[in-house]
């Protein structure tokens, strides 16, 4: 059985769900030489290029070593080395290393693929009446499915219209996004609905960062739009999907429109002239916020 869990979600969850179009990475991540390449740290602030290279060659052959640099005269305090040969890792890697009068720690680098797969599917898109059981039989088609997390509204209870699907194994989003990396997506279709697909990678995973940046990024560009009486309305936001259904109505104040009754033609224009953009009538501050809680099922 296939447990459905459901949640409320955290801010950033919620941000994931909008996630940007922005700059487009390639899709092809490979590293020449990632099988012969170690990942040295903990290196003194004085060790260079050069002195990283001289201590590894009594190990092999070595065709590059790189100390980062955080500027033209300071070290970040690691560095890559890349040998010849990948044999000489597997005896390197079990001896202690001291340079330049400090202890260093070095490991096999982690490969492109380890980087930038997982095994955490985001699928957004969805109807939010569609049984699980059909969201399951779909991607089953790609590997083992261990779970589907489902987020739903603060205020109503309901499902929203995306959800995340955790497979067994990382190959499986391989296969339903075709190896893209956020933002980039994979279209599929279930049940006849068109559905996004994108790879979802921890908070503090670097891909994850960026879509974030993007996002705030947007939202402080509508905001300033917004305050310059352009599009939205004024006061109401309801064109805003930052404020109107995001995060702002989980307090229970759907938006923040003020009616003004016209009295020529009855229609509510925010203030006299409609200098600021109409209001919704009729505006109230709707039913109070419903309390976090986390749910689950169920299904077989």
């Amino acid at each position: 059985a296939v447990v459905s869990t459901q949640s409320t979600g955290s801010e950033e969850e919620n941000d994931n769900v909008r996630q940007s179009q922005g700059d487009r990475p390639p899709t092809n991540w490979v590293d020449y030489a990632e099988d012969r390449k170690i990942y040295v740290s903990s290196l003194n602030f004085a060790t260079r290029d050069g002195s990283l290279k001289a201590y590894f060659e009594k190990y092999g052959k070595v065709e590059k070593a790189e100390v980062k640099m955080e500027s033209a005269t300071r070290s970040r305090g690691f560095g890559f080395v890349v040998f010849n040969e990948p044999e000489v890792l597997d005896s390197l890697l079990e001896l202690k290393h001291t340079l330049d009068g400090r202890e260093i720690e070095v490991k096999r680098a982690i490969t492109m693929k380890e980087k930038f797969t997982t095994n955490k599917l985001f699928v957004g898109g969805l109807p939010p009446k569609l049984p699980n059981d059909d969201v399951v039989e779909f991607f089953r088609k790609f590997g083992e499915v261990q779970d589907v997390e489902w987020v739903v509204d603060r205020v109503t209870g309901n499902r929203k219209g995306f959800c995340f699907v955790i497979f067994m194994d990382s190959d499986s989003v391989e296969q339903v996004t075709d190896g893209k990396i956020p933002p980039q997506s994979q279209k599929h279709e279930i049940k006849g609905y068109t559905v996004e697909c994108k790879k979802k990678f921890p908070d503090n995973h670097p891909v994850q960062k960026k879509i974030k940046r993007i996002q705030q990024q947007k939202k402080e560009r509508a905001m300033a739009h917004d305050y310059m009486g352009q599009d939205y309305m004024a006061y109401g936001y309801d064109y805003y999907n930052g404020y109107y259904e995001g995060p702002y109505v989980g307090y229970g104040y759907p938006s923040f429109g003020y009616p003004y009754n016209n009295n020529n033609n009855n229609n509510s224009n925010g203030y006299p002239d409609a200098r600021y953009g109409a209001a919704p009538t009729k505006m109230n501050y709707g039913p109070p916020a419903v309390p976090y809680r986390h749910t689950s099922s169920v299904s077989n």
